[in-house]
């Protein structure tokens, strides 16, 4: 583990971008003691801007000439249909205006990791701030327990399922939701399984056993998620037959998240004898169903640049909500054009990854998808980092091993 950390520190002294990349990575776990007045906005947006900026600093110095490929071109297709959504669509321009901002840094994080991860100290570097920023929440989710069964409310605990109960809550830990929580667990399991990043196994392992526990917790759909992108990476390890498993474990969770869209569910793991699954017909009686109706009718009115970056497309009960359908929720939000250029940029990173795949980075992105059926992840930062290190992991040319 001392080699792993000594490694981190000298390619954070070696390049002053990558060392206030970390610093960001390692705040992920830390809502608090933000300098904005927006809920979700605070320090590791300082630091990612910080660091692009460093970066572009670094590139001019070194006479670094930009190669354009395909996923920088979908991808700024992507920002471009966005930014004219917010001034076209928008029926609030301060809010279009701050989903574009929004979607410029992540846009930022997907080039800094691709540029980082490949040199493979630095990947090492990013695997170890995850292994931190993991064990770090799993202690956060064991003293979020703790102060609540002690009856002590905190905002380590997100909310129940079926009522307020003493039996059992929702963690979020140091995020600002248990989903997003639950979606951060697929990500960085996918990372920890990485044999090539130099970090002990009994640590790895240590952070996979956190990670399981915490989105256990976090009573998610990224609980499905999460087993999907396991069981692919043992259907790889295991070879011949037992590759089968990965597309029947693949239809299975993808089934099982549409199911809990499309039925209601109510259940209460303290009692789960108690629990009831019905297919309700009348209109506003599944919350999940009617964001989804609801979304798809703002889509129709709005085809091509949608309601504008960051609104809300969806209504239940009289109150605006996303569609928790990622792509039903950028389609209603900025448009099919802009669904079809994130679209031709996973494509893209696809067709140019490096063979053989990359089990670790694929297993977490079909992880994140089937995530993605459940819930809004394109406004996640972890999405983004992944985007950036499967980029890395193209095969047009040899990793580099030093730069400077």
């Amino acid at each position: 583990m001392g080699t792993a950390l000594d490694a981190a520190l000298r390619a954070a002294r070696e390049r002053p971008s990558f060392a206030l990349y970390l610093v960001a990575v390692l705040l992920f776990p830390v809502k608090w003691l933000s300098p904005f007045s927006h809920e979700q906005a605070g320090w590791i947006d300082i630091l990612v801007a910080a660091s692009a900026v460093t970066w572009c600093w670094e590139q001019v110095r070194a006479g670094a000439k930009p190669r354009l490929r395909a996923p920088h071109w979908f991808g700024a297709a992507y920002l471009a249909l966005g930014a004219l959504s917010a001034l076209l669509a928008s029926s609030d321009r301060s809010t279009g205006l701050e989903g574009v901002f929004i979607m410029v840094e992540l846009a930022a994080l997907a080039v800094l990791t691709s540029d980082f991860a490949r040199v493979p100290e630095r990947r090492s570097a990013i695997v170890l701030a995850i292994l931190v920023v993991s064990l770090v929440t799993g202690v956060q989710v064991v003293i979020g327990l703790a102060l609540f069964y002690a009856g002590i409310e905190t905002s380590l605990i997100h909310g129940w399922l079926a009522g307020r109960s003493h039996a059992y809550a929702r963690i979020s830990a140091g995020f600002y939701s248990a989903p997003l929580l639950g979606s951060f667990c697929i990500f960085a399991s996918s990372l920890l399984a990485r044999d090539d990043a130099g970090i002990p196994r009994s640590w790895r392992r240590a952070g996979q056993v956190a990670l399981a526990m915490t989105v256990l917790f976090t009573f998610s759909r990224a609980i499905i998620a999460f087993g999907l992108a396991l069981i692919i990476r043992a259907a790889h390890r295991h070879g011949g037959r037992g590759r089968a498993a990965a597309p029947i474990a693949a239809v299975l969770a993808v089934s099982a998240v549409v199911g809990l869209t499309v039925t209601r569910v109510v259940l209460d793991p303290a009692k789960p004898l108690t629990t009831r699954v019905s297919v309700p017909l009348r209109e506003g009686a599944n919350d999940r169903l009617q964001e989804v109706v609801t979304s798809f009718d703002t889509f129709v009115k709005h085809p091509v640049l949608g309601s504008g970056p960051d609104s809300y497309p969806a209504t239940f009960e009289g109150t605006p909500y996303r569609a928790h359908f990622t792509p039903l929720n950028i389609a209603a939000t900025m448009g099919l054009p802009a669904l079809a250029a994130l679209i031709g940029l996973i494509a893209a990173l696809w067709r140019e990854r490096r063979r053989p795949t990359d089990v670790t980075i694929w297993s977490g992105l079909a992880g994140l998808g089937v995530d993605a059926i459940g819930q809004d992840v394109e406004h996640f930062r972890h999405v983004w980092m992944m985007f950036g290190l499967a980029d890395a992991d193209r095969r047009d040319e040899a990793p580099v091993i030093k730069r400077e």
